[in-house]
């Protein structure tokens, strides 16, 4: 238990309280943490309302223009229908632990919110979420890979550098496929190539600019070095335009699977990170089903903007 949580339970001269509420069932528990919050709110008076917006980053609205944001929203949107990436329009809300259920994201970064959700911190879970569930129904087959995409504007708990560029809140463009293995990584093949093309297109269209890749190797699958050499090999085959460089450092980062790729924006001699992406487990964990493959990436739009 953290410093703060022993202070707390200290002035309230009850260290088993935490242990008492987490035994409740979930329901009975929202229910007592709805009460407390509508009890906390009920007094509070417009003044005081304005003072904690003035405090509040979370709240604090961006300086993008709202007519410039939605048009890089279609922009990118309109792309990936062009290119067969179905869109889906998010909940502003994420079933609770959408993160850190899968073991890298601290739940102290991601802001929580109560009825069992949290505020979207990250896209990609919440596409993965929906395919798996999907699958799970019976309601799509992805024998043939699926490709879904994303806009959204995201909240994330922890500080970032106080500079342009970093925001509390901020917008992400994301793709999110999924498939089964076929053997030979020719699945995996399909899938990057279809995420690594979109972003070279999206580079042409909006910057006039060329797309080149950091490619880091992780590890994740069973024969890595093998996987990784047939991914770089697939990469400088299929997009002979795209540069391409390698990075072997932090291999046992658990985050992606095999591979993950750092996108990048270059032009008149400038180079600037817009993204990155790899392949996740998530789809397998939630499914059970160890044939399932599952590639991710995503750009953040308020970056792209101001590139």
């Amino acid at each position: 238990m953290d410093k703060i949580m022993e202070r707390i339970l200290g002035e309230l001269g009850d260290h088993e309280l935490i242990d008492r509420l987490l035994a409740l069932p979930r329901s009975d528990l929202n229910s007592l943490l709805l009460k407390l919050f509508e009890m906390q709110t009920e007094n509070i008076a417009p003044q005081e309302l304005l003072k904690a917006y003035a405090m509040n980053r979370f709240a604090v609205p961006s300086d993008m223009s709202p007519l410039e944001y939605h048009r890089m929203e279609h922009r990118l949107l309109a792309l990936a229908e062009e290119l067969g990436i179905k869109g889906i329009l998010l909940s502003p809300a994420a079933p609770i632990a959408s993160c850190s259920a899968f073991g890298y994201v601290a739940q102290n970064n991601v802001v929580s919110a109560l009825r069992g959700t949290e505020i979207v911190s990250d896209p990609t879970n919440m596409l993965a979420v929906i395919i798996a569930d999907s699958l799970k129904r019976h309601n799509v087959d992805n024998k043939n890979p699926l490709y879904y995409c994303t806009t959204s504007r995201v909240l994330r708990a922890q500080r970032f550098p106080n500079r342009p560029g970093y925001f509390s809140h901020f917008g992400l463009f994301c793709i999110v496929s999924s498939g089964k293995d076929k053997g030979s990584y020719s699945c995996e093949k399909e899938m990057l190539i279809r995420h690594i093309e979109y972003y070279k297109q999206l580079l042409l269209n909006e910057a006039h600019a060329k797309l080149s890749i950091v490619l880091r190797k992780r590890n994740g699958y069973t024969d890595n070095d093998g996987f990784f050499n047939r991914m770089c090999e697939i990469i400088k085959g299929a997009l002979p335009d795209v540069s391409l460089s390698l990075d072997f450092e932090d291999e046992n980062n658990g985050y992606y699977k095999g591979i993950n790729f750092k996108l990048y924006l270059e032009k008149d001699d400038s180079t600037f990170e817009i993204g990155d992406g790899g392949f996740v487990d998530w789809i397998q964990s939630m499914t059970g089903n160890v044939k399932e493959r599952c590639l991710i990436s995503c750009t953040a739009i308020d970056r792209l903007m101001l590139l």
